[in-house]
Protein backbone atom coordinates (compact mmCIF):
# COMPACT_ATOMS: atom_id res chain seq x y z
CA UNK A 1 0.00 0.00 0.00
CA UNK A 2 2.64 2.19 0.69
CA UNK A 3 4.39 1.71 -2.32
CA UNK A 4 1.53 2.57 -4.40
CA UNK A 5 1.26 5.58 -2.28
CA UNK A 6 4.60 7.04 -3.37
CA UNK A 7 3.54 6.35 -6.68
CA UNK A 8 0.65 8.31 -6.29
CA UNK A 9 2.43 11.23 -5.01
CA UNK A 10 4.99 11.40 -8.08
CA UNK A 11 1.95 11.22 -10.22
CA UNK A 12 0.00 14.14 -8.65
CA UNK A 13 3.35 16.39 -8.51
CA UNK A 14 3.73 15.49 -12.45
CA UNK A 15 0.15 16.26 -13.20
CA UNK A 16 0.49 19.54 -11.71
CA UNK A 17 3.74 20.52 -13.26
CA UNK A 18 1.49 19.62 -16.82
CA UNK A 19 -1.69 21.85 -16.07
CA UNK A 20 0.56 24.49 -14.84
CA UNK A 21 2.59 24.90 -17.92
CA UNK A 22 0.02 26.40 -20.90
CA UNK A 23 2.17 25.50 -23.77
CA UNK A 24 3.14 22.13 -22.34
CA UNK A 25 -1.19 21.67 -23.10
CA UNK A 26 -0.69 23.17 -26.76
CA UNK A 27 1.86 20.59 -27.22
CA UNK A 28 -0.08 17.33 -25.86
CA UNK A 29 -3.61 18.26 -27.69
CA UNK A 30 -3.49 21.32 -29.70
CA UNK A 31 -0.74 20.44 -31.97
CA UNK A 32 -1.53 16.87 -32.46
CA UNK A 33 -4.83 18.17 -33.69
CA UNK A 34 -3.27 20.87 -36.01
CA UNK A 35 -1.28 18.33 -37.21
CA UNK A 36 -3.33 15.61 -38.23
CA UNK A 37 -5.77 18.05 -39.62
CA UNK A 38 -3.02 19.75 -41.83
CA UNK A 39 -1.01 16.72 -43.14
CA UNK A 40 -4.60 14.46 -43.31
CA UNK A 41 -5.49 16.89 -46.08
CA UNK A 42 -2.11 17.88 -47.68
CA UNK A 43 -0.39 14.31 -47.58
CA UNK A 44 -2.03 12.27 -49.84
CA UNK A 45 -0.93 9.52 -52.97
CA UNK A 46 -3.21 10.71 -55.34
CA UNK A 47 -2.52 12.92 -58.04
CA UNK A 48 -4.86 15.54 -59.34
CA UNK A 49 -5.16 18.56 -61.67
CA UNK A 50 -2.44 17.10 -63.72
CA UNK A 51 -1.92 19.48 -66.59
CA UNK A 52 -3.53 17.36 -69.89
CA UNK A 53 -3.06 18.31 -73.44
CA UNK A 54 -5.24 16.39 -76.52
CA UNK A 55 -3.91 16.72 -79.80
CA UNK A 56 -6.72 15.39 -82.18
CA UNK A 57 -5.96 14.17 -85.28
CA UNK A 58 -9.11 12.56 -86.19
CA UNK A 59 -11.37 15.27 -85.24
CA UNK A 60 -14.48 13.19 -85.42
CA UNK A 61 -17.56 12.87 -83.37
CA UNK A 62 -15.81 9.72 -81.58
CA UNK A 63 -12.66 11.80 -80.70
CA UNK A 64 -14.62 14.42 -79.74
CA UNK A 65 -16.62 12.54 -77.41
CA UNK A 66 -12.98 11.05 -76.10
CA UNK A 67 -11.70 14.48 -75.24
CA UNK A 68 -15.19 15.22 -73.38
CA UNK A 69 -14.37 12.19 -71.49
CA UNK A 70 -10.62 13.57 -69.68
CA UNK A 71 -12.45 16.70 -68.86
CA UNK A 72 -15.26 15.44 -66.55
CA UNK A 73 -12.78 14.54 -64.12
CA UNK A 74 -10.68 16.45 -61.55
CA UNK A 75 -7.64 14.02 -62.36
CA UNK A 76 -6.72 16.38 -65.14
CA UNK A 77 -7.02 20.22 -66.50
CA UNK A 78 -7.11 20.34 -69.72
CA UNK A 79 -4.50 22.34 -71.82
CA UNK A 80 -5.51 23.87 -75.13
CA UNK A 81 -3.23 23.46 -78.05
CA UNK A 82 -2.49 24.73 -80.96
CA UNK A 83 -2.40 23.30 -84.19
CA UNK A 84 0.48 21.64 -85.92
CA UNK A 85 1.79 21.58 -81.98
CA UNK A 86 4.48 18.73 -81.34
CA UNK A 87 3.60 16.80 -78.25
CA UNK A 88 7.42 16.97 -77.14
CA UNK A 89 7.46 21.00 -77.38
CA UNK A 90 4.35 21.02 -74.59
CA UNK A 91 6.50 18.49 -72.23
CA UNK A 92 9.55 20.60 -72.85
CA UNK A 93 8.20 24.13 -71.99
CA UNK A 94 5.97 22.70 -68.77
CA UNK A 95 2.76 23.65 -70.86
CA UNK A 96 1.49 19.72 -69.93
CA UNK A 97 2.48 17.02 -67.92
CA UNK A 98 0.70 14.20 -70.32
CA UNK A 99 0.35 14.44 -73.76
CA UNK A 100 -2.56 11.86 -75.80
CA UNK A 101 -2.50 11.79 -79.52
CA UNK A 102 -5.50 10.50 -80.95
CA UNK A 103 -4.77 9.90 -85.15
CA UNK A 104 -6.05 10.21 -87.42
CA UNK A 105 -9.04 7.69 -88.48
CA UNK A 106 -9.58 7.15 -85.02
CA UNK A 107 -13.12 7.15 -85.06
CA UNK A 108 -13.90 5.43 -88.32
CA UNK A 109 -11.49 2.00 -87.05
CA UNK A 110 -13.34 2.20 -83.70
CA UNK A 111 -16.08 1.40 -85.27
CA UNK A 112 -15.21 -0.84 -87.69
CA UNK A 113 -13.39 -2.57 -85.00
CA UNK A 114 -9.82 -2.19 -86.80
CA UNK A 115 -6.91 -2.16 -84.55
CA UNK A 116 -6.04 1.77 -83.46
CA UNK A 117 -3.70 3.06 -81.50
CA UNK A 118 -3.58 6.09 -79.05
CA UNK A 119 -0.34 7.52 -77.78
CA UNK A 120 0.19 8.56 -74.55
CA UNK A 121 3.44 10.72 -73.76
CA UNK A 122 4.07 11.67 -70.00
CA UNK A 123 7.02 13.91 -68.13
CA UNK A 124 8.60 11.38 -66.90
CA UNK A 125 11.00 13.42 -64.31
CA UNK A 126 8.82 12.44 -61.15
CA UNK A 127 7.90 8.90 -62.11
CA UNK A 128 5.76 7.97 -59.42
CA UNK A 129 3.08 10.97 -60.80
CA UNK A 130 4.20 9.87 -64.27
CA UNK A 131 2.66 6.40 -63.61
CA UNK A 132 -0.34 7.24 -61.59
CA UNK A 133 -1.24 10.13 -64.23
CA UNK A 134 -0.81 7.29 -66.51
CA UNK A 135 -3.20 4.99 -65.23
CA UNK A 136 -5.96 7.72 -65.03
CA UNK A 137 -5.77 7.88 -68.50
CA UNK A 138 -5.94 4.14 -68.96
CA UNK A 139 -8.74 4.55 -66.69
CA UNK A 140 -10.66 7.24 -68.81
CA UNK A 141 -10.08 5.31 -71.85
CA UNK A 142 -11.59 1.99 -70.40
CA UNK A 143 -14.47 3.90 -69.15
CA UNK A 144 -15.24 5.92 -72.61
CA UNK A 145 -14.99 2.45 -74.54
CA UNK A 146 -17.23 0.96 -71.96
CA UNK A 147 -19.53 3.63 -72.69
CA UNK A 148 -19.36 3.36 -76.43
CA UNK A 149 -19.65 -0.14 -76.05
CA UNK A 150 -22.67 0.31 -73.91
CA UNK A 151 -24.38 2.21 -76.54
CA UNK A 152 -23.65 -0.15 -79.62
CA UNK A 153 -25.27 -2.59 -81.20
CA UNK A 154 -24.93 -6.21 -79.88
CA UNK A 155 -23.53 -7.85 -83.13
CA UNK A 156 -20.76 -4.94 -82.57
CA UNK A 157 -20.27 -6.34 -79.16
CA UNK A 158 -19.79 -10.15 -80.05
CA UNK A 159 -17.27 -8.83 -82.70
CA UNK A 160 -15.38 -7.02 -80.90
CA UNK A 161 -15.52 -10.15 -77.89
CA UNK A 162 -14.91 -12.55 -80.84
CA UNK A 163 -11.74 -10.11 -81.82
CA UNK A 164 -10.26 -10.93 -78.07
CA UNK A 165 -11.01 -6.90 -77.14
CA UNK A 166 -10.65 -6.33 -73.53
CA UNK A 167 -13.21 -7.06 -70.92
CA UNK A 168 -12.58 -5.34 -67.53
CA UNK A 169 -14.11 -5.79 -64.55
CA UNK A 170 -12.68 -3.55 -61.49
CA UNK A 171 -13.18 -4.45 -58.17
CA UNK A 172 -11.27 -2.86 -54.80
CA UNK A 173 -12.00 -3.92 -51.81
CA UNK A 174 -12.57 -1.55 -48.54
CA UNK A 175 -11.35 1.42 -50.42
CA UNK A 176 -13.29 0.94 -53.61
CA UNK A 177 -12.97 5.07 -54.11
CA UNK A 178 -8.77 4.25 -53.48
CA UNK A 179 -9.04 7.54 -51.50
CA UNK A 180 -5.68 8.20 -50.19
CA UNK A 181 -6.82 9.08 -46.68
CA UNK A 182 -7.83 5.58 -45.64
CA UNK A 183 -3.85 4.97 -45.95
CA UNK A 184 -2.31 8.08 -44.61
CA UNK A 185 -4.86 9.35 -41.76
CA UNK A 186 -4.41 5.73 -39.85
CA UNK A 187 -0.58 6.29 -40.31
CA UNK A 188 -0.40 9.51 -39.40
CA UNK A 189 -2.67 8.85 -35.69
CA UNK A 190 0.43 6.16 -35.23
CA UNK A 191 3.69 9.34 -35.78
CA UNK A 192 1.34 11.34 -33.57
CA UNK A 193 1.58 8.28 -30.68
CA UNK A 194 4.71 7.69 -31.26
CA UNK A 195 6.03 11.44 -31.39
CA UNK A 196 3.97 12.29 -27.96
CA UNK A 197 5.16 9.26 -25.93
CA UNK A 198 8.55 8.70 -26.77
CA UNK A 199 9.50 12.96 -27.28
CA UNK A 200 7.88 14.06 -23.95
CA UNK A 201 9.30 11.03 -21.89
CA UNK A 202 12.81 11.73 -22.57
CA UNK A 203 12.28 15.57 -22.13
CA UNK A 204 10.32 15.11 -18.96
CA UNK A 205 13.28 12.77 -17.28
CA UNK A 206 16.06 15.22 -18.60
CA UNK A 207 14.35 18.23 -17.57
CA UNK A 208 14.86 16.92 -13.83
CA UNK A 209 18.23 15.88 -14.36
CA UNK A 210 18.74 19.88 -15.95
CA UNK A 211 16.53 21.66 -12.30
CA UNK A 212 18.68 19.70 -10.77
CA UNK A 213 15.72 17.98 -8.72
CA UNK A 214 16.57 14.27 -10.04
CA UNK A 215 18.87 14.12 -7.53
CA UNK A 216 17.00 15.50 -4.72
CA UNK A 217 14.74 12.74 -5.71
CA UNK A 218 17.18 9.66 -5.74
CA UNK A 219 17.90 11.10 -1.96
CA UNK A 220 14.20 9.99 -0.71
CA UNK A 221 13.02 6.75 0.70
CA UNK A 222 11.00 6.71 -2.62
CA UNK A 223 13.01 3.49 -4.85
CA UNK A 224 13.88 4.01 -8.60
CA UNK A 225 11.22 1.88 -9.95
CA UNK A 226 8.46 4.50 -8.01
CA UNK A 227 10.41 7.32 -9.37
CA UNK A 228 10.09 5.74 -13.18
CA UNK A 229 6.30 4.41 -12.89
CA UNK A 230 5.49 8.32 -11.67
CA UNK A 231 7.41 10.10 -14.36
CA UNK A 232 5.88 7.41 -17.64
CA UNK A 233 2.49 7.28 -16.10
CA UNK A 234 1.69 10.06 -16.57
CA UNK A 235 3.16 10.35 -20.09
CA UNK A 236 0.97 6.82 -20.52
CA UNK A 237 -2.10 8.07 -19.65
CA UNK A 238 -1.91 11.53 -22.01
CA UNK A 239 -1.50 9.32 -25.01
CA UNK A 240 -3.80 6.66 -24.63
CA UNK A 241 -6.07 10.24 -24.12
CA UNK A 242 -4.44 11.42 -27.42
CA UNK A 243 -5.40 8.40 -29.28
CA UNK A 244 -9.25 8.84 -28.50
CA UNK A 245 -9.05 12.30 -29.11
CA UNK A 246 -7.40 11.37 -32.92
CA UNK A 247 -9.37 8.83 -33.71
CA UNK A 248 -11.87 11.24 -33.02
CA UNK A 249 -10.55 13.75 -34.93
CA UNK A 250 -10.61 10.82 -38.01
CA UNK A 251 -14.40 10.37 -37.27
CA UNK A 252 -16.07 13.90 -37.47
CA UNK A 253 -13.10 15.35 -40.30
CA UNK A 254 -12.44 12.71 -42.52
CA UNK A 255 -15.46 10.16 -42.13
CA UNK A 256 -13.39 7.17 -41.20
CA UNK A 257 -14.57 5.50 -38.49
CA UNK A 258 -13.10 1.92 -36.89
CA UNK A 259 -13.93 -1.25 -38.87
CA UNK A 260 -12.22 -2.97 -35.88
CA UNK A 261 -12.60 -3.35 -32.41
CA UNK A 262 -11.04 -0.29 -30.67
CA UNK A 263 -10.55 -2.57 -27.55
CA UNK A 264 -7.94 -4.59 -29.91
CA UNK A 265 -6.62 -0.91 -30.82
CA UNK A 266 -5.76 -0.16 -27.57
CA UNK A 267 -4.20 -3.58 -26.67
CA UNK A 268 -1.69 -3.05 -29.09
CA UNK A 269 -0.85 0.63 -28.65
CA UNK A 270 -0.52 -0.48 -25.16
CA UNK A 271 2.43 -3.11 -25.76
CA UNK A 272 3.55 0.12 -28.37
CA UNK A 273 4.04 2.31 -25.89
CA UNK A 274 6.19 -0.17 -23.94
CA UNK A 275 8.75 0.52 -26.56
CA UNK A 276 8.55 4.20 -27.36
CA UNK A 277 8.05 5.08 -23.02
CA UNK A 278 11.04 2.80 -23.08
CA UNK A 279 13.12 4.49 -26.00
CA UNK A 280 12.54 8.13 -24.24
CA UNK A 281 13.81 6.69 -20.73
CA UNK A 282 17.11 5.20 -22.74
CA UNK A 283 17.83 8.83 -24.30
CA UNK A 284 17.79 10.43 -20.74
CA UNK A 285 20.36 8.30 -19.33
CA UNK A 286 22.72 9.52 -22.06
CA UNK A 287 21.74 12.86 -22.52
CA UNK A 288 22.34 15.67 -20.06
CA UNK A 289 19.90 18.41 -21.76
CA UNK A 290 16.77 18.76 -23.47
CA UNK A 291 18.37 20.17 -26.22
CA UNK A 292 20.35 16.47 -26.77
CA UNK A 293 17.15 15.04 -25.92
CA UNK A 294 15.01 16.07 -28.40
CA UNK A 295 17.77 15.80 -31.28
CA UNK A 296 18.51 12.43 -30.73
CA UNK A 297 14.54 11.84 -30.12
CA UNK A 298 14.10 13.26 -33.82
CA UNK A 299 16.36 11.51 -35.15
CA UNK A 300 15.34 7.57 -34.00
CA UNK A 301 11.68 9.22 -35.15
CA UNK A 302 12.54 10.59 -38.60
CA UNK A 303 14.32 7.28 -39.32
CA UNK A 304 11.80 4.96 -38.06
CA UNK A 305 9.15 6.88 -40.36
CA UNK A 306 11.11 6.50 -43.28
CA UNK A 307 11.39 2.93 -42.65
CA UNK A 308 7.79 2.11 -41.42
CA UNK A 309 5.76 2.62 -45.13
CA UNK A 310 4.06 5.84 -43.95
CA UNK A 311 5.51 7.27 -47.39
CA UNK A 312 6.98 4.75 -49.00
CA UNK A 313 5.94 1.14 -48.94
CA UNK A 314 8.06 -1.00 -47.85
CA UNK A 315 7.51 -3.21 -50.56
CA UNK A 316 9.04 -0.80 -52.69
CA UNK A 317 12.82 -0.63 -50.50
CA UNK A 318 15.59 -2.63 -51.31
CA UNK A 319 15.83 -6.40 -49.75
CA UNK A 320 18.50 -4.66 -47.50
CA UNK A 321 16.54 -1.76 -46.27
CA UNK A 322 13.24 -4.14 -46.23
CA UNK A 323 15.12 -6.19 -43.87
CA UNK A 324 15.96 -3.63 -41.49
CA UNK A 325 12.28 -2.06 -41.58
CA UNK A 326 11.30 -4.99 -40.03
CA UNK A 327 13.02 -4.26 -36.49
CA UNK A 328 11.13 -0.60 -36.91
CA UNK A 329 8.30 -1.26 -34.20
CA UNK A 330 6.96 1.37 -35.85
CA UNK A 331 6.35 0.16 -39.30
CA UNK A 332 4.24 -2.75 -37.14
CA UNK A 333 2.54 -0.37 -35.37
CA UNK A 334 1.37 1.39 -38.53
CA UNK A 335 -0.02 -1.55 -40.22
CA UNK A 336 -2.18 -2.80 -37.27
CA UNK A 337 -3.67 0.94 -37.10
CA UNK A 338 -4.31 0.56 -41.02
CA UNK A 339 -5.62 -3.13 -40.53
CA UNK A 340 -8.04 -2.35 -37.47
CA UNK A 341 -9.29 0.73 -38.96
CA UNK A 342 -9.54 0.02 -42.62
CA UNK A 343 -9.93 -3.71 -43.15
CA UNK A 344 -11.40 -4.32 -39.53
CA UNK A 345 -8.98 -6.92 -38.85
CA UNK A 346 -9.14 -8.46 -35.55
CA UNK A 347 -6.63 -9.68 -32.89
CA UNK A 348 -6.37 -13.79 -34.69
CA UNK A 349 -4.99 -12.03 -37.92
CA UNK A 350 -2.67 -10.01 -36.27
CA UNK A 351 -1.44 -12.26 -33.85
CA UNK A 352 2.68 -12.05 -35.69
CA UNK A 353 2.50 -8.07 -34.86
CA UNK A 354 0.87 -8.47 -31.26
CA UNK A 355 3.93 -11.08 -30.44
CA UNK A 356 6.59 -8.50 -32.47
CA UNK A 357 5.07 -5.51 -30.72
CA UNK A 358 5.64 -7.10 -26.99
CA UNK A 359 9.03 -8.47 -27.93
CA UNK A 360 10.18 -5.26 -28.89
CA UNK A 361 8.71 -3.76 -25.54
CA UNK A 362 9.62 -6.12 -23.09
CA UNK A 363 13.47 -5.67 -24.56
CA UNK A 364 13.32 -1.85 -25.13
CA UNK A 365 11.95 -1.20 -21.40
CA UNK A 366 13.99 -3.84 -19.93
CA UNK A 367 17.06 -2.03 -21.50
CA UNK A 368 15.94 1.31 -20.46
CA UNK A 369 15.40 0.46 -17.11
CA UNK A 370 18.68 -1.20 -16.80
CA UNK A 371 20.58 2.07 -18.29
CA UNK A 372 18.42 4.06 -15.46
CA UNK A 373 19.37 2.09 -12.83
CA UNK A 374 23.25 1.80 -13.60
CA UNK A 375 24.08 6.12 -15.34
CA UNK A 376 21.09 8.58 -13.22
Amino acid sequence: MNYLKVIASFLKKEFKQLLRSREMLIVLFVLPAVQLLVMGFAVTNEVKNVQLSIIDYDHSPLSRKLVASFSSTDRFRLVPVAENTQPEDLLLYWKSKVVVVIPPDFGKNIQLFHKTTLQVISDGIDGNTAAIANAYVNGCLVDFYGKWLGKSDLRYLTALQKQNSFDVDYRMSFNPDLQSKMNIVPGIVAVLVTITSMLLSAMSLVKEKELGTMEQLMVTPAKKAQILAGKLIPYLLITLVQIHFSILLTWLIFGIGIQGSFSVLLLFTMCYLFTTLGSGIFISTIVSSQQQAMFFSWFIMVVSILLSGFFVPVQNMPNGIRSISYFIPLRHYITIMREIVVKGSGLSQLTNELFILLGSGVLIFGLSILSFRKRV
